[in-house]
Parts: C-alpha cells; structure tokens; sequence
C-alpha cells in the first residue's frame, strides 16, 4: 500500500517553502533528473496525483536533451523557456518561474486559490500540483479540471461545467468533511474509475471538416474536429445562443437574418458536445471519411491562422466510404435522435475496429526504417530465413490495417525513428506497413527505457522479436515523448526571405551576396572570416534564410567551438549516468544530421561560432572527410567508431564557420580545415546600400562625420603591417538605432572602439590615444 502522506512529508523535508527563494536553477532543472524540483513534482510524487506526459513546457524552463523547435520557447545552448516571459536569458526566465512557485506556495499555505488561479507563467495541472504540496492537505491532489468536474458532477455540485479549479476544489473538500484526506482520495479514485467504466449513452454528431472536408488532413494530424467563424472570437464568451445570433448579424451586417444553423452548430460545439461523444465525418453529400471520440472540453486556440475553435480527438476509423442517401449539409449535426441513420451509418465501420497501437523493430543491418520514404510502402515477411514464424507470430495476424506504429530501430541506432500505419493486414507470407512520419528528433532507447509507465511493454519483457503489442496508455505516453521533441506544428508557413531582404538587412552588395551564396552550394561549407562587428553571425543566419526562401528555425543549427570541444560532445561518446555506469550519448551534429536525412528535399545549415578555435580532426573524427562536397550522401556512408553504424552526411546539409581574424591569440588554420571550406571575407559595409539607406533615414550630422572618420580609420588599419584589413572596425557597432544620439555614439567609441584600438596599438600610446580623442572629438 503507497503511503501517499510519507511522499508528502518526503517532498517538503526536499524543498521546504522557506527554501524556495534560495533554490538554484540547476536544482530546479537538470538531466540528472532524480534531484530536481520538476523531477521530485512530475515523478517522484505521481502517487499524490499524475501530472506525467505532456510537454516539458509546463515547467516554464527545463534542461533539455535536445533543442526545442517551437516559436512559443527561447533557448540557448542549455535550457529553454516560454517566450513570452520576454527573457533573454535562462537566469531572467528562472527569476520569473521562481517567484511563481514562491507565490503558488504562499498563497496554497493560506487557502487563496482565487489567487492561484490567476497566476499563468507555469501549465495548470503543474501550478495546481505544486499548489497541493504546499497546501497543508487542503486541496484534492487531482490537477485536471474537467476530473475535477466529474467529480464534482458525480457528488452533486450544481453547474460543475461553469466552475473553475478553486471553486471545485473547495466543494469537494467540503464533501471531505472530517475524513483524512487521503482516505477521501482513494474513494474519489474509486468514483473516477467507476464512472469511466460506466456505459452511459454518448451522443452521435455528424461533422463536416471544413468545405468539402479541406482540414481533414489537419484533423488526423493534429488528432484534434475544428470549426471556422474566426470572427467570433472565443466561444465561451457568449451566455447564449441568442448572443452569438446577434454577433453574426453584426460581423455579416444581415441584421434580418437568422442565422439559425450557423448559431446552432456554434452554440452544440462549445456546449453540447461532451467528452466520450461519437463524431462521424462527411465530405460533401455522398461521402463517409472517418469517425472518432471526442477526448476534451471545447479550446479556443488564437494560435492558429484559422479554425481556431477546437476539441481534441481520438480518430479510431479513416477511410471513405459511400453512405447511404444524402448527407445534411450543416457543418455539425446531432444525430443521436434518428436511431436508424446512426445504424446505417455505423455498418459503414462494422469492419473496422478501433484502432490498435504497435511497436516495430527493424535492425538496421537488413533494412533501415529511418532511410525509407514517407509514404512507401514496405512488406515484411511473416517467416525468417528458416522458414520458422517470427516470434509473437499472433501480432502480425491481429494487426489491421489502419493500425498505428512506432518504428524503432535497433543496435546500434536504439531510437524510435518513425510513425507508420498497417498498409494491409497480413497475408499467407507478408504484412505491409506504411512510413506515415519520419521523426526529425528521434527518441533515444534511454530516454524511454524507466519510464513507470512504459515498464510493462511487451519490447522490454523480451527484446527477441520485431512486432509487439502496446496499450493505449503506452502508445499514447511514447507520442507524448515523441511530440515533446518532433511537435505538430500549427498549419501556418513562415515568413518569406529572398535576396532582396538580405540585402535590406546584411549591408553587402548584391554581387557579393551572388558570389557567397553560389560558394555556399556548390562548395558545402565555408568559413565566414572578418573583423569584430562586421556581422559574420548576423550574416551567416540570413544567408540561410535567403536559399531556404523562409525563415525557417528548425533546419537551423547554432554551436560554439571552443579548445575542449571534443567528438564525443559533436558525434556521440560515453557519457556518465546518475547510477555512476555510462551511457552512449549522440552529439549535436550527429542529431542534425539524422534530422536533415528525414528530410532529404530541404536545406539544412549548420552554424559554427570560433570555428577556427576547436581542433577540427578531434571534433570531427572520421566525418572529417563526409563534410567534402563529393563525399556527401548515403553512398559515402562510413562506419562510425562508437557504434558500428553506417553514417553519412546528407547533400544538402551546408556547414557554415566563423572565424574572428582580429583574434591574435589564434594560430594558424590547419590544412585539413582549409582544404575543404570556403573561405568568404566579410568587410565592413559602410559603403553598402544599405548602410547608405540607414544613414539616410537616421538624418544625423554627428553620426556621418562619425562614420567617415571610422572609414578613414579603417584605411589606415588596413595599410597597417601589423595589422591588415582583417583588423578593420565593423559596421554593426553602428547598427539598430531609429534616431541619432549622441550619449550612444559616445558609449560605442569609449566602449567598444577604444579598448579594441588599445589592443591594436598596444605598443603604440601615442597613436592610440590621437585616434580615440579624434572620435570623441566629433561628439562634442
């Protein structure tokens, strides 16, 4: 028997409130997980109440494994944080989240949920959870609100559905009366588990997926029914169907008219659907696609361009399928009230059983799942080599098709690679399966391996085989993992990005933005060289952008090098485990690779800061020849030296390196290096277009002479022996301003400009000191 109240007592000798303010962001967040204060409220207190799954975007910042891709996190080469705390840096963001557990637990100590609830920094099963560890027993240790409506419901709480999670919690605590509190929780699980098993009648709805079922690809997708009307806003702000009646006639200026069906399906999909309801999906008048259950309350999403009324789904038939008779043309029909027609309807699934959830294994050696197409279909025997069934020979006979499948491949890779569905169910001699996604960030077997609640999976019982069964709750825990690092992005492109942006924003002339981008695609990689402030990183990024025509973040990748930046850090190598073994760990570029190779079609671009700092055959090992241009792609591939496994790195990946030439303390680059980059000056580009336009529009006398002074600088720099036009002052120094300002101008000179100036004439007091008066002179 748990004793939930020892783990309680547990946690607060662990992280007791007056301690809070004092805790460090690595004790808060950290990959040796079992110290954490996330890890200690996910994992180590799920007997007081599950929060597990999900993205680790509920913490507000987390360590990660792999870097985020998603507009709504900041990262740096560490941690990721929401963006909209507007935080530059993971202390500020941990400042923020910080102060909302402190305030959490202040206002859980003295009973003030109304408080609680208004805080929004951190994801709300997460706030409410923390807000019970500090509560001194007087909240339920359950965080969803729609359980805590079932409860409330089940025990006679009027209007539950309109409640929020303080009035909720309130009645039932009120319903515990004079109980303990963890006897009380175990009789609330109870009621939770007989409702669920309760066969209680559910709704049929008929629900067409926007005309002629256009966002039905965004619906299986995303696994969510969505609806249009973007002009109304957020559904729940209407008490009633009247009002929403009234907003149509404003927003269509029809005042006459009735809107009777626009209203209705309105008012029913905000209101009327329940969870556990059956959707049934039509497109057009004579056609059947799909049917589901509805998995949550109704959502207003203003993330999305469009459709942003929605309700999650669990999609259990897709297909087409003929029905009988015309279908209503209204977007959402309920149909439970005509027997016969959901009788007529639901022969059309009869066939069909809900989907089950499957784990594949392929061993790299005969057949690489990560290297198959989207969308091919693969067939795969039912008999070895002997002519024996392949072991659990049972699941390849109850697979169906439409089934869903986790792709995995075995040593050496050990990661889930891909998403694939039964193509057709099996035969006399083969089953035939369908690549439906390739992940870009696949999972390593180790972060799945002591999950509690995939403990239990057929694969890990006996690895012997290559098809085994998975639940529902581990098929729907490994998507959560998987979505957490490869998430369904909302149907939205990205900005557009062409040369003319390039130029707008990178002062270099056309001819030379003609000449980089042509060295950049035909050579692979090149190395960016210049002087402090020229805009070498600035540069490198929206040279990406300008051959991916978008600017898109996701096939770009940001590094450092610096002198202990090792293979092990850049391909793979051991790294230590929390129980003192080691584990093998896949480095940065190895991960982008895998992620360029899923997506064979695209540009991908890999950034270099200090190139020239690390030690390029120590960092690159054996890739150090796949990173030539005519050693690209599956053809070269080697074997790696950790792993065994055949590598290669994809055509269009394109490696691009900066390297300071001001930098004294550099040595020479090596043969190796030079031999297969490019190497591009970047110059200051006081005389771009650009910067001209910039000067115009800043309309600032001060800042001109200031500028033609840095230029006449710059000459003599240039004509310099010791130094060379390597040494040339940049123009980004200059850069960013709306309107002239003197203190500004001051503060780049005395700041930037001159301890740069007094390193340069180090030897030289005389002339130091003429150049840097001559600059400020120019202020006065």
């Amino acid at each position: 028997m748990v004793d939930r109240r020892q783990i309680y007592k547990e946690f607060q000798a662990a992280f007791p409130k007056e301690h809070l303010m004092e805790m460090t962001l690595a004790e808060y967040t950290n990959l040796e997980r079992e110290n954490s204060f996330c890890y200690w409220v996910e994992t180590k207190t799920q007997d007081l109440g599950s929060i597990w799954g999900g993205s680790s975007y509920k913490f507000g910042i987390y360590e990660y494994k792999k870097r985020p891709d998603d507009t709504r996190i900041v990262s740096n080469n560490r941690y990721a944080w929401y963006s909209k705390y507007n935080k530059q840096t993971d202390e500020e963001a941990f400042r923020v989240v910080k102060n909302s557990i402190i305030k959490i637990a202040e206002h859980a100590s003295k009973g003030e949920l109304e408080a609680i609830e208004k805080i929004d920094e951190l994801g709300d099963v997460y706030k409410w959870k923390i807000a019970f560890l500090y509560s001194n027993e007087t909240l339920i240790p359950i965080y969803k609100r729609e359980i805590l409506i079932k409860l409330a419901n089940h025990l006679g709480m009027p209007n539950a559905k309109k409640a929020n999670i303080p009035a909720l919690q309130k009645f039932l605590i009120e319903q515990k009366g004079n109980k303990d509190l963890f006897e009380f929780y175990e009789e609330l699980l109870r009621i939770i588990k007989e409702t669920d098993k309760s066969d209680k009648e559910h709704r049929i709805w008929l629900y067409a997926p926007g005309e002629n079922a256009s966002k039905w690809d965004t619906c299986l997708s995303q696994e969510i029914m969505c609806i249009g009307w973007n002009d109304m806003g957020n559904l729940l702000e209407y008490s009633s169907r009247e009002e929403m009646t009234i907003k149509l006639q404003e927003i269509y200026e029809k005042p006459e008219a009735s809107f009777k069906n626009d209203s209705l399906a309105l008012w029913e999909f905000t209101h009327e659907i329940q969870i556990g309801d059956i959707v049934i999906v039509k497109k057009g008048q004579s056609q059947i696609i799909g049917r589901g259950i509805v998995e949550s309350d109704y959502i207003y999403d203003d993330t999305r361009p469009n459709y942003r009324n929605v309700r999650k789904m669990r999609w259990i038939n897709v297909g087409e399928w003929e029905s009988i008779g015309k279908n209503v043309q209204k977007t959402l029909t309920d149909i439970t009230k005509y027997p016969d027609y959901v009788r007529t309807l639901e022969k059309l699934f009869e066939n069909k059983s809900e989907k089950h959830y499957w784990w594949l294994v392929a061993s790299p050696k005969i057949w690489s799942l990560s290297k198959t197409p989207v969308g091919k279909i693969q067939s795969y025997t039912l008999y070895n080599d002997n002519g024996n069934q392949r072991r659990v020979f049972q699941n390849f006979i109850d697979a169906k098709e439409g089934d869903i499948i986790i792709g995995y491949e075995a040593t050496p890779v050990k990661q889930i690679v891909a998403i694939a569905e039964v193509a057709k169910a099996a035969d006399d001699k083969q089953i035939y399966f369908k690549k439906t996604e390739a992940l870009l960030n696949p999972i390593d077997y180790s972060t799945i391996r002591n999950i509690p609640e995939l403990s239990d999976m057929e694969f890990f019982k006996n690895m012997n085989g290559s098809f085994f069964k998975l639940s529902d709750n581990e098929y729907n825990t490994l998507l959560d993992i998987i979505r957490d690092e490869n998430p369904k992005m909302p149907d939205k492109s990205n900005p557009k990005y062409s040369e003319k942006e390039f130029l707008d924003e990178v002062f270099m002339t056309s001819a030379d933005y003609a000449r980089l981008k042509s060295l950049l695609l035909k050579k692979k990689n090149i190395i960016l060289q210049g002087a402090p402030g020229v805009g070498k990183t600035y540069s490198a990024k929206r040279l990406a952008y300008s051959i991916m025509g978008e600017k898109d973040e996701s096939r770009i990748e940001f590094i450092q090098f610096h002198q202990n930046y090792s293979y092990e850090d850049f391909i793979m190598g051991y790294k230590p485990k929390d129980d003192g073994g080691f584990e093998l760990k896949r480095g940065v570029f190895y991960n982008f690779c895998k992620k360029a190779q899923n997506d064979p079609d695209k540009d991908y671009f890999f950034i270099i800061d200090e190139i020239n700092r690390g030690n390029m055959s120590k960092i690159f090992g054996e890739l150090l020849m796949l990173i030539e241009n005519n050693y690209r792609g599956e053809k070269h591939e080697i074997r790696l030296a950790y792993n065994d496994e055949y590598f290669f790195v994809p055509e269009k990946l394109h490696i691009i390196g900066m390297m300071n030439t001001a930098d004294r303390s550099l040595a020479m680059i090596d043969y190796a290096l030079r031999r297969r980059f490019s190497f591009f000056d970047i110059v200051p580009g006081f005389d771009s277009d650009g910067f001209k336009k910039y000067q115009e529009k800043l309309k600032d006398e001060t800042f001109n002479k200031v500028i033609d002074a840095i230029k006449a600088l710059n000459s003599e720099i240039a004509e310099d022996d010791s130094l060379g036009q390597g040494f040339c002052i940049g123009h980004s120094y200059f850069c960013n301003k709306e309107t002239g300002d003197k203190m500004w101008l001051e503060n780049v000179i005395k700041y930037d400009i001159e301890p740069m100036l007094r390193e340069y004439w180090f030897d030289n007091t005389e002339k130091f000191k003429k150049e840097t008066s001559q600059l400020l002179s120019l202020i006065i």
